[in-house]
């Protein structure tokens, strides 16, 4: 046998034998891409030798240069298995799969120039090593991206099955990975153009889309583009971005979304949600997570009533997050219970007390015996209009109650308690207002009196909440309208709920005795405009959605306030934590006691008119 012919065997043996170790047992299902890849590599080096020698193949020996290549080819596929090509999903390729492909070609022409230097015959000259491992890297590729053959056509030549125009605002890392989800125009969706407020973004081309200018640009390039929808691909948008879109959306028929989690590919679910209205709404993140406020509940005792309502169960879920040695949930709601105590999960130490804070013989033992160092004390009705037909139940919860907490607060030597009041209490017209008044005044003087660092907690409106406007609206828009404002210049002060909880525990946490604190809750905000970026929100133009004006109901008020007019206001050591001082003394302990004596004897009698007479009496 000829010595070229046996090296020629030995060499096709032993890369034979290295793609068979080299490759996994997962390739043996891609046998027909090995082919493939075998022939395609073998036949682009051959075509890289006719371009080096004029297509004359004028070398020492051309069965050799084709031994050599199908060499190369067998040699690629074992480089392609050890860095796992075969194995990867190249519908979602990424620069990562292309490095590996990279370094497996590499890998190929290195060996092939380290033969050419080792052997006296050149089979494949130099240059068309070089060559030919270039073409082998584009050919490699496109036979791995073979899945987006049609996808790169229809980008290539601009033709999209799309059909709806979409402009993404944030050109961040979400807004690329956005741009990849929507790339193949499968959900009907092409990307416009990006919008960013970087400056060093502009202009920039993402994807093959341009960043085409700021928030501020917005309108005018849904004008310029006719964009149907618009995405928020920032994570967790801050409040202030999302009205300034919304702003900028405006006098458009435009739908805005919030990118809620990416997909990358077809039959994945849609990566938009909606928008929250407490995404609008919201404010720039305060710290909810101060030493104060672990150094106040941790390896502590902690009661909350109300515990299975909105406020209640938020405050729980704060405690839980801030180590309390114990978390007592008293409530009425024993399915309400039974939901929170599931949600604070098993590693909370959180128990269930089932009971009524009017029921003041049992609430005192309940106390006694668990004896809080914290009681946040939650438990209330809050609907206005419902307290103003049904006024002796919202007097004994939210009065008789209160003094029955306060009570066996004192008795058992509770360190620090907190009555969760309302902006209703502020000039009261409401029956609820009276009650929240009066219960604001007997914390403030029972802390007073007994030197505790117990306080009052006054904010307005939360969203989300079961007293809150926005889910009425919510319903009233699912259900094609019409939706009801009690007046055009109707106003609110609104906070999200887990914002509202965390402040009260921080507000426990810095308070002196008799302390009346007050949240910081920023402007109000006019419920007609409450209700119309709803409806836009939920890609809804104003027209679509009919709204009814049907009056104030009996109670309430056309705008509520957070200080009376001889409350002054001073800072805190929290910023979002106002103190309220009022140049009027606040009434006796005992003197309130008394009051709240005749009040109950007016509930038990069913004298409606003379208990509100002495509600209005006792605060003022």
């Amino acid at each position: 046998m000829p010595p070229v012919e046996a090296d020629r065997r030995v060499t096709v043996t032993v890369a034979a034998s290295a793609a068979h170790a080299a490759a996994p047992r997962g390739t043996l299902r891609h046998v027909p891409a090995l082919l493939v890849d075998v022939a395609a590599v073998t036949a682009t080096y051959l075509l890289a030798v006719a371009v080096r020698t004029g297509a004359r193949f004028d070398i020492p020996d051309t069965g050799g240069a084709v031994t050599v290549a199908l060499v190369a080819g067998l040699a690629q596929v074992a480089a392609n298995a050890a860095f796992h090509v075969y194995e990867r999903d190249w519908t979602v390729a990424a620069l990562e799969d292309l490095v590996a492909l990279a370094k497996a070609t590499g890998i190929v022409v290195a060996g092939l120039l380290a033969f050419d230097l080792a052997w006296p015959q050149h089979y494949i000259p130099y240059g068309a090593v070089l060559s030919g491992g270039a073409a082998v890297l584009a050919v490699e590729g496109a036979l791995r991206l073979r899945p987006r053959w049609r996808e790169i056509a229809r980008v290539a030549i601009g033709r999209t099955a799309a059909r709806a125009t979409v402009i993404v605002v944030g050109a961040g890392t979400t807004g690329q990975l956005l741009a990849r989800a929507l790339s193949d125009g499968s959900r009907g969706q092409r990307i416009a153009c990006f919008v960013d407020d970087d400056p060093a973004k502009n202009g920039r081309y993402i994807r093959g889309i341009r960043v085409a200018g700021s928030v501020d640009d917005l309108d005018q390039l849904i004008a310029q583009h006719g964009a149907t929808l618009v995405v928020i691909a920032v994570p967790g948008p801050p409040g202030p971005l999302v009205q300034r879109v919304m702003e900028r959306c405006e006098g458009s028929d435009v739908r805005v979304r919030a990118v809620r989690g990416l997909a990358v590919a077809p039959t994945d679910t849609s990566p938009l949600r909606a928008i929250g209205i407490d995404e609008l709404l919201s404010r720039e993140p305060v710290d909810l997570d101060t030493p104060e406020a672990r150094a106040l509940v941790r390896d502590r005792v902690v009661l909350v009533t109300g515990a299975a309502g909105s406020i209640g169960s938020e405050l729980c879920r704060r405690v839980s997050a801030l180590g309390p040695r114990r978390l007592v949930l008293f409530d009425l709601n024993e399915n309400g219970l039974h939901d929170l105590r599931l949600d604070l999960g098993p590693d909370t130490p959180a128990e269930i007390l089932l009971g009524d804070v009017r029921d003041r013989t049992a609430l005192a033992r309940v106390i006694e015996a668990v004896r809080p160092d914290v009681l946040l004390h939650a438990a209330a009705y809050k609907h206005v209009p419902i307290v103003e037909t049904q006024p002796l139940a919202g007097i004994a919860t939210n009065v008789l109650g209160t003094l029955n907490v306060v009570e066996a607060a004192l008795a058992a030597g509770v360190e620090r308690l907190v009555f969760v009041s309302s902006d209703k209490a502020v000039a009261p017209t409401s029956i609820l207002g009276l009650t929240k008044r009066l219960g604001e005044l007997l914390v403030i003087a029972a802390g007073r009196s007994s030197g505790h660092p117990w306080c009052v907690v006054r904010f307005g409106n939360v969203l989300g909440s079961s007293g809150s406007v926005v889910p009425i609206f919510a319903r009233q828009i699912d259900r094609g309208g019409p939706i009801t404002i009690t007046h055009p210049d109707a106003t609110r002060y609104f906070m999200t709920v887990p914002e509202a909880a965390g402040l009260i525990v921080e507000s426990s946490a810095i308070a002196a005795p008799g302390d009346l604190l007050v949240l910081e809750m920023g402007a109000p905000v006019p419920i007609a405009e409450l209700a119309r970026k709803m409806v836009r929100l939920r890609g809804l133009r104003a027209a679509d959605i009919p709204t009814e004006v049907i009056g104030l109901r009996p109670g309430e008020k056309l705008t509520e306030q957070l200080f009376f007019p001889e409350e002054e206001v001073e800072p805190t050591a929290h910023p979002q934590v106002l103190r309220a001082v009022s140049s009027r003394s606040v009434p006796s302990y005992a003197s309130l006691q008394t009051a709240v004596a005749e009040v109950r004897d007016h509930v038990a009698t069913g004298d409606v008119a003379s208990a509100v007479e002495v509600l209005r009496s006792a605060i003022g």
